[in-house]
């Protein structure tokens, strides 16, 4: 069962949520074994995300449009499904009817470089591995290290065996943990400007020696450019977690050390 993951404030790791019937946030984007990562417009994703939360969604198909649960607690999809007519049911690849309410797995991601906050969601069984797995990683850190753990992911894929052989199905691999409060970029300190060295008092200055005369415009002094600050990203703002140790995992010493 999903534990739907959030950071304070909570409703999905957003201040306020979303009413009923609405749960996308920033871009939404999908997965397939075809093209793998990409948004709507079918470009790929970043390399590496932020997840800030993650969540569950009743969804249904009606005339081309999606039918949307989202405030929890959810209702049963049984319940739902058993009062509507299965000659009302749309069909599946193999040509089956096929359930039309669907419990949807949810993830929310940050892109770390440019705050672009992106939503994954999908019914799969695929689907279902990929989130439900990151949440218990999620969980057992939080345990750890407090609630305000978020985890860095890298969109990748992994081997799945189904009822028509090899496939692949989403997957979310953590690579970093963080937490909030890295306090933004930091600027390099300036040089001090340069000090003049001479005497105190300029001396009298010689008697020019004549020259010819020229018509060449001196040329204009240098205006100084002012320092360019570092982009602010996501990562600015946290800082790394602690990575833990075996014996936090069992609660105890290794005996033989």
């Amino acid at each position: 069962m999903t534990t739907n993951v959030t950071v304070p404030p909570s409703n999905g790791g957003f201040p306020g949520g979303l009413p009923d019937g609405q749960f996308i946030r920033g871009t939404f984007v999908r997965w397939n074994e075809t093209v793998g990562w990409v948004d709507r417009d079918g470009l790929p994703l970043p390399t590496t995300t932020l997840v800030i939360g993650t969540t569950t969604v009743l969804q249904k198909w009606k005339d081309g449009k999606a039918v949307v649960k989202s405030i929890h607690p959810l209702p049963d999809p049984d319940e739902l499904n058993v009062a509507i007519p299965v000659s009302e049911w749309e069909l599946d690849f193999a040509g089956k009817p096929t359930r039309p309410w669907k419990l949807n797995y949810v993830v929310y991601m940050v892109d770390p470089n440019t705050g672009t906050i992106y939503t994954y969601a999908n019914s799969t069984f695929g689907a279902k591995l990929a989130v439900t797995q990151l949440e218990e990683q999620i969980a057992m850190m939080r345990m750890l290290r407090g609630e305000n753990v978020l985890p860095i992911i890298r969109l990748e894929k992994r081997p799945m065996k189904t009822d028509f052989g090899m496939k692949s199905r989403p997957h979310l691999q953590v690579i970093e943990w963080r937490t909030p409060g890295g306090g933004g970029p930091k600027l390099a300190p300036q040089s001090p400007p340069p000090q003049l060295i001479g005497p105190a008092t300029a001396p009298t200055p010689a008697a020019p020696t004549p020259t010819a005369p020229t018509t060449q415009s001196p040329a204009p002094a240098a205006t100084p450019t002012p320092p360019t600050p570092p982009a602010s990203t996501v990562l600015d703002n946290t800082k790394p977690v602690k990575p833990v140790t075996v014996a936090e995992l069992v609660a105890d010493e290794i005996p033989w050390k």
